[in-house]
């Protein structure tokens, strides 16, 4: 009889969907305006306005803190929320969906 062999469970089509997905924020936009172009994109479909950005997490407080001013830095700062399905990570620079 062989020896037992490890066995690596086969990745799903729901864990590929559970894996992080980064979505960099472009130069003069908005990050409120990243967060839905990012879960727009991974579920490659337009937001519906039955649950808009709005009732989740207050846009223009979002695009204040990541906002650039002279001698402000946000190396650190990061902001986590639920928002249509998944933990949504923003920080200056990138809109992670997790």
């Amino acid at each position: 009889m062989p020896p037992h062999q490890p066995t690596i469970p086969k990745e799903t089509s729901s864990d590929a969907m559970k894996s992080p997905q980064c979505y960099a924020i472009r130069p003069n936009e908005r990050a409120s305006e990243a967060v839905v172009r990012a879960v727009s994109s991974a579920n490659a479909t337009e937001l519906q306005f039955d649950d808009p950005l709005y009732d989740h997490i207050d846009p223009d407080a979002l695009d204040d803190l990541f906002r650039s001013h002279p001698g402000r830095q946000h190396n650190e700062t990061a902001v986590h929320f639920d928002y249509r399905g998944y933990t949504v990570v923003v920080t200056a620079d990138a809109v992670e969906l997790r």
